[in-house]
């Protein structure tokens, strides 16, 4: 195997060393899956991207997390896509990409700047599941060590998705009290239809998620950004075509700024579309390795 390139870009922010950390691998068509899987775990950032297969602007990617492949994530998507503009077009203000995922295919945009690249991608349209009655709620505020009080009053809680689907709490104003997880937390999510939880601060617009034993905190989430737009949109708290946004990382010292529209469809539906800046931090070359785990 030859030597493999890798980038680092962070996420969801217009300022290096904040956002949400990437690194993205564009020549990883050879990999296994425990290939992947081994290499996410070695970089140690929230999630990794390997692109599989690009032919022009249409990308065959796999995302994963330190312990899982996910079918569906924002901020890859977005870095990833910024990557290809920066290698393949570095000449061309804007970009438009096709990224075949695991769960769905999806569009970005890339548009470049001074020293940063913005990306946009039309995450399709918000799927909303089950709702929660209130011993339900109950239940699942008992893993977050948080109350029926701490709740924004007269919204529900709700699953969501734009591609992963996620229970979102509306807090009040619960700030970084919550926990984000814990153990046990992961079966009882399953039961709702949720692959994770995701914290929706109604005041101050900010986000949690990570991953559902609570053991790790993510610090920018587009497809958790995705389903909060529509949630807010939904309840009235926002309004269609019009930019949110919302922030996460802060407790964390990652500053992220994440912006959501809904934009409006001529049959009256919406397509959410989540947004950030993307910033170049490193690249390197992958020594060369024997793989020699099963192709999956």
């Amino acid at each position: 195997m030859n030597e493999i390139p890798y980038y680092h870009v962070d996420v969801f922010s217009a300022i290096p060393f904040s956002g949400n950390g990437l690194i993205v691998f564009t020549e990883a068509e050879s990999f296994s899956a425990a290939t992947m899987q081994t290499l996410t775990q070695e970089m140690r950032q929230f999630e990794s991207i390997f692109l599989q297969e690009i032919r022009d602007n249409t990308i065959k990617a796999r995302i994963f997390t330190c312990s899982e492949e996910l079918d569906f994530a924002g901020h890859p998507v977005l870095g990833a896509a910024a990557v290809l503009h920066d290698q393949k077009y570095p000449d061309h203000k804007r970009t438009t990409w096709t990224f075949q995922l695991n769960a769905k295919t999806v569009t970005v945009t890339t548009e470049r700047s001074a020293s940063t690249y913005d990306a946009a991608m039309d995450q399709g349209k918000a799927e909303f599941g089950r709702t929660l009655d209130a011993a339900e709620t109950r239940s699942i505020l008992d893993y977050l060590n948080a109350t029926p009080q701490d709740l924004y009053p007269g919204l529900p809680v709700t699953v969501v998705s734009t591609g992963l689907p996620y229970l979102i709490i509306p807090f009040k104003n619960n700030q970084f009290k919550a926990n984000i997880g814990a153990p046990g937390l992961e079966e009882k999510l399953h039961h709702f239809g949720a692959k994770f939880i995701g914290l929706l601060d109604i005041e101050t617009r900010s986000i949690r998620t990570g991953d559902n034993d609570g053991s790790v905190e993510d610090i920018a989430t587009g497809s958790l950004a995705g389903p909060a737009g529509a949630y807010l949109v939904k309840h009235g708290l926002e309004k269609a075509d019009q930019l949110i946004q919302l922030q996460q990382g802060k407790n964390l010292s990652r500053n992220s700024r994440l912006y959501v529209q809904l934009k409006t469809c001529s049959d009256n539906t919406h397509n959410v579309f989540v947004s950030g800046s993307v910033c170049k931090i490193a690249r390197g070359l992958l020594e060369p390795f024997d793989d020699r785990s099963d192709p999956s």
